[in-house]
């Protein structure tokens, strides 16, 4: 047991000291679930900074539904701007505010989307990105005009 505590204590001695990620001037590709009722093909890119711990970054997405069992198909594209607030090594926290267009069939919605969000990076796949959010959908026009629901979901982008 001892050889073990003695092995573990100096793994954490001897390992490279860890950085918050760095993704200014980069672009990221990936899809994400998290803004539109549809998966949608999602284009990052973070503005270059003074400092690594200012995480800004700019998305587009487009995402279709092929798979509905309706007559009209659910189109979705929208942008956002993510801002990350905290920088941790391999995570960073953002809030987001996005707007976009949702078709369905013959109506069209415009959603306004409120988040907050983690990016995290596995160590070992330092350019694969996950991201996991939580939000507010406002949608208006459409069928009650108004509406208002909790928005989850989740990404992945690879940087480049």
């Amino acid at each position: 047991m001892t050889r073990l505590l003695f092995l573990l204590a100096g793994c954490l001695f001897i390992s490279p000291a860890v950085q918050a990620k760095d993704l200014r001037g980069r672009f990221g590709a990936g899809f994400n679930q998290q803004f539109g009722h549809v998966s949608a093909f999602s284009v990052r890119y973070a503005l270059p900074t003074n400092s690594h711990a200012v995480n800004i970054q700019l998305e587009g997405n487009f995402g279709l539904d092929t798979a509905t069992d309706t007559d009209g198909r659910n189109v979705f594209s929208g942008g956002r701007i993510l801002y990350g607030f905290v920088a941790e090594d391999n995570m960073t926290l953002f809030g987001a505010g996005g707007i976009g267009i949702l078709t369905q069939s013959d109506e069209n919605t415009v959603r306004i989307q409120p988040a907050m969000g983690a990016d995290f990076f596995l160590f070992g796949l330092d350019n694969l990105g996950f991201t996991v959010e939580w939000g507010l959908n406002l949608d208006t026009g459409g069928s009650p005009g108004l509406e208002t629901a909790a928005a989850m979901g989740a990404g992945v982008h690879y940087w480049f």
